[in-house]
């Protein structure tokens, strides 16, 4: 009897001992909770405040290829960036594009972050830094611009050149495809073989043939399901006489539009078969 009746004072005292880690767990824990978001706005105000100090040095600065300029922006874009490891799946995105568009090139590709878009604005006029809008990177002379919040990559195009002489990229104009039926082939090929780092089904689009220039031919996909309709006021060439026109506070007749705005995917490839332009408009829509 005296054995079962400390086993059982062990186990009130277990239970007595786990009920007070619990109390003390809820008493604390709302504590803990609000110093971490007091030390986390303390650190986002900061932020804040070293960004407009930035800001107001860049706008005092007239010659934008100072390098007083240069070395403020990069501090601006270096604070405003997202963490190099939430980065790191947008630079293999882009690794993987190089290497599909490369295909004979075996080294490892290097991009370089450059800067990041805020809030639909250019770079240093957005105001939310923790929730950029887009991302810039360079390697082996192309731009590309990746969306943060997927790292899919949403544009490819040509390098920044501050000089003519500076580098173009390596194109191929080996005029190894001459139709555009071909090139469209080898284009589909490649947008479904690297819908992972793209992030479009063009299974679900409509392709149509643009035109050509020498060397380069211009197609795009559409897809009608994802839309964005906006009205938008025409004046001048309006007939007073159209239903819902009207006379704007300087006299011109006016009308108020609809305009629907697709999703898009816009291709330049060369007759190498290599893409040198892609551009996926979707995170544009709201502004077009």
């Amino acid at each position: 009897m005296i054995m079962k009746h400390k086993n059982k004072s062990r186990i009130l005292s277990v239970i007595l001992l786990l009920s007070l880690f619990v109390v003390l767990g809820i008493v604390l824990a709302p504590r803990f909770l609000v110093r971490s978001k007091v030390v986390q706005s303390f650190q986002n105000s900061a932020k804040a405040q070293k960004i407009a100090e930035l800001q107001a040095r860049m706008a005092q600065i007239v010659n934008k290829e100072d390098e007083e300029y240069k070395a403020v922006r990069q501090e601006f874009c270096d604070l405003s960036a997202r963490p190099e490891a939430e980065r790191a799946k947008a630079v293999a995105n882009i690794r993987e594009f190089l290497h599909g568009i490369y295909p004979a090139v075996s080294k490892e590709f290097e991009p370089v972050f450059l800067c990041s878009r805020f809030n639909g604005k250019p770079d240093e006029s957005g105001t939310d830094y923790n929730n950029s809008a887009s991302e810039f990177y360079e390697a082996e002379n192309h731009s590309f611009e990746v969306d943060p919040k997927t790292n899919y990559i949403i544009g490819v195009g040509d390098a920044e050149r501050i000089k003519r002489t500076d580098p173009l990229p390596n194109y191929d104009y080996s005029g190894r495809y001459s139709t555009p039926e071909e090139l469209k082939q080898v284009a589909e090929r490649f947008l479904i073989d690297h819908k992972d780092i793209l992030g479009v089904d063009i299974a679900k689009m409509t392709y149509k043939f643009e035109g050509t220039k020498p060397g380069n031919f211009f197609m795009f996909w559409e897809d009608k399901n994802v839309s964005v309709t906006k009205e938008h006021e025409v004046c001048g060439d309006v007939d007073k006489q159209w239903e819902g026109a009207y006379q704007n506070t300087q006299g011109v007749w006016c009308i108020k539009m609809k305009s629907t705005n697709y999703q898009r995917i816009d291709i330049t490839i060369t007759n190498g078969g290599q893409i040198i332009i892609y551009r996926n408009n979707i995170n544009d829509l709201d502004k077009l």
